[in-house]
């Protein structure tokens, strides 16, 4: 198997782990309740982020690979990331945070395939192959980590660290495995203009979020971060194991970059924007 493949699906499955444990089912029932700001949440992250990626790629005319990796990003929403780019100390809902966590990832895995068939039919991407790679190292792993969290909390505390940090040293591994043709790859992307595709779509997503998240400020800035961070892991396996990694392992690795700085800046604001330091936790 190919070594950024086996790289790329332990930075997926620790991921979610790491998504998994962090889930308080009392939070998340509660969350699911609030059934129009969950509509909002599912209509901006499965249709209006794929259709900002397919805009862009056109709009720009960027090459095949750059666009793949574009489009694989968009339509591939869902990280633990968003807990911490749009919880509390961001003056966001801690549990609304938790819910965009689990739920996005979890029903990725029916719309990915189909979005992926829409956006990309001339890639041959075998769906098969697509829904087996979400349910066993997204689903999985996210049902063990609430398992965990559930009858054992203090060990999931502990768990979610040493998992971050295997995601993390997977994110560098990947950047290494990649590295050879990374720097020839990324200058590729900014020359399409991929950069400034993936910076429109990152910016036009996190305004998305913040008008979909209705009145309560605390909504608005989860939903800005939930949208605009997509699911590098679910990409990555993607990316390496239909494409083979190159230039579409680079626009996604690319993208994470630009989402990364985007939404930290955006988080610089909310922080000290923040009421009282941190914001009160809202379910």
């Amino acid at each position: 198997m190919n070594p950024a493949k086996i790289v790329a699906i332990v930075l997926l499955a620790s991921l979610m782990l790491h998504t998994g444990l962090q889930v308080n089912l009392a939070h998340l029932t509660a969350c699911l309740r609030k059934y129009g700001l969950l509509g909002r949440a599912l209509l901006a992250n499965f249709i209006l982020v794929p259709l900002y990626g397919v805009l862009f790629a056109r709009l720009f005319h960027l090459s095949a690979p750059i666009a793949t990796g574009v489009l694989l990003m968009a339509i591939s929403p869902g990280v633990p990331f968003v807990v911490l780019g749009g919880g509390r100390r961001k003056g966001g809902s801690l549990g609304f945070a938790v819910e965009l966590a689990f739920v996005l990832p979890a029903l990725s895995i029916i719309t990915v395939p189909i979005t992926a068939a829409l956006v990309l039919p001339a890639a041959h991407i075998s769906t098969s192959s697509i829904v087996v790679s979400l349910f066993i190292f997204q689903l999985v792993p996210l049902l063990i980590g609430i398992f965990v969290n559930e009858r054992a909390p203090e060990a999931a505390v502990r768990l979610q660290r040493v998992v971050g940090i295997i995601a993390l040293i997977a994110v560098v591994l990947l950047f290494g495995l990649l590295g050879p043709g990374l720097v020839r790859a990324v200058a590729s992307v900014y020359g399409s203009r991929g950069i400034l595709a993936m910076l429109c779509i990152v910016v036009l997503s996190v305004l998305t979020g913040l008008l979909f998240g209705g009145s309560q400020r605390a909504y608005r800035r989860t939903l800005s971060a939930g949208t605009a961070l997509r699911n590098v892991g679910l990409a990555a396996v993607i990316a390496t194991a239909s494409f083979g990694g190159g230039e579409v392992a680079a626009a996604v690795l690319t993208y994470l970059l630009v989402q990364i700085i985007v939404v930290a800046l955006v988080g610089v604001f909310y922080s000290r924007t923040a009421k009282g330091g941190e914001a009160q936790i809202t379910v």
